[in-house]
C-alpha cells in the first residue's frame, strides 16, 4: 500500500463486497491481473456472485470471473458504459474498481456523473504507480508519468510532480519546477514505475 504524508493523496484498500448492496459492479484494468489475480477476486465476491457484473477492461478473452464477465477493449468503453448504464444502477448499488491510479479515477469521475457517491465506490490500487499529471500553469493533463520531473504535454514547463491529488481531476499537481531560477532543473528520478 502507497504511504504520504499529504493528506490528499488517497488510501486504498482490499476490495470487499458490500453486502447491503443491490446490484455489485466490479471493473478491473486488465494490466493489474498480473498483480492482483482474478480467482482471488472470485472467492471474495462469493457472497454477492448472482447480484455481480464484472468488467475486465483491456484482459485476454479467455479470462473468466465472477458474475457475468464482460470484455472491454479500453477505459473509453468504460465512460460509454457508464453513459448507457444510467437506468440500470442506482442508490444501492455498489462499484468496486482495481487498477493504476489514473484508471481507478476516469472510472470513479464517470460513475460519480451517473449518481455513484463516495460510499457506493470501493477502490483498491494494483499495478503500475506511473501517475497523472495536471499542470498548474496551462491546466492539461500529462498521462503516465513515472518520472519526478515531466515536460507537460501542453506547455512544454519542466514539471515537478508533487504528492499532492486532486479528486476532482484525478491527477497530481505538476508545478514549473525551474520558475525561480529559469533553465536550473535538477536531476530527473524515474519514481513512479
Amino acid at each position: 500500500m502507497m504511504h504520504s504524508d499529504i493528506t490528499s493523496r488517497p488510501t486504498y484498500r482490499a476490495l470487499e463486497p458490500d453486502l447491503a448492496g443491490s446490484k455489485h459492479l466490479l471493473v478491473i484494468e486488465g494490466e493489474t491481473l498480473l498483480t492482483g489475480r482474478l480467482e482471488a477476486l472470485t472467492d471474495t465476491f462469493a457472497p454477492v456472485n448472482d447480484k455481480l457484473h464484472t468488467w475486465l477492461v483491456g484482459a485476454p478473452t479467455a479470462s473468466s470471473g465472477p458474475g457475468k464477465v464482460w470484455h472491454l477493449e479500453k477505459l473509453v468503453d468504460v465512460l460509454d458504459l457508464f453513459a448507457c448504464a444510467t437506468r440500470d444502477y442506482g442508490m444501492g448499488d455498489r462499484l468496486y474498481v482495481q487498477g493504476t491510479e489514473p484508471f481507478l479515477w476516469s472510472v470513479t469521475t464517470a460513475a460519480s456523473i451517473i449518481g455513484f457517491g463516495p460510499n457506493q465506490v470501493q477502490l483498491h490500487h494494483a499495478g503500475s504507480l506511473r501517475r497523472r499529471v495536471w499542470c498548474t500553469h496551462c491546466h492539461t493533463l500529462t498521462e503516465n508519468v513515472t518520472a519526478s520531473i515531466v515536460p507537460c504535454a501542453g506547455c512544454g514547463r519542466h514539471l515537478l510532480v508533487r504528492d499532492h491529488f486532486s479528486r476532482r481531476l484525478g491527477a497530481f499537481m505538476g508545478v514549473m519546477i525551474d520558475a525561480e531560477a529559469p533553465g536550473a532543473i535538477p536531476a530527473i528520478e524515474e519514481a513512479f514505475a
